[in-house]
């Protein structure tokens, strides 16, 4: 479960903080959306692992590579989703 969730974590990263000449902006919209609307649907159960893992992950990120800003997208993930 954890690796899955690492997957949807960075998935979302990349999608919020790639330049608009990688990404489109409004593509990535999209695509987050859809990763919102999926986990929406999740048991409470999967919800709470992936708030969990994404706490962990914004943890390990702030204090590995000091990166502020993606620790905070990566922690507040789980509200920015809806769940």
């Amino acid at each position: 479960m954890k690796n899955l969730c690492r997957a949807i974590i960075w998935s979302a990263c990349f999608l919020e903080m790639s330049e608009d000449d990688v990404v489109d902006p409004d593509s990535a919209v999209k695509a987050l959306e859809d990763i919102a609307s999926a986990l929406q649907q999740a048991t409470e159960e999967e919800k709470r692992a992936f708030a969990e893992v994404c706490a962990g992950e914004a943890d390990k990120l702030q204090q590995e590579t000091g990166y502020a800003r993606s620790a905070d997208f990566v922690r507040g993930l789980p509200a920015a989703l809806g769940l």
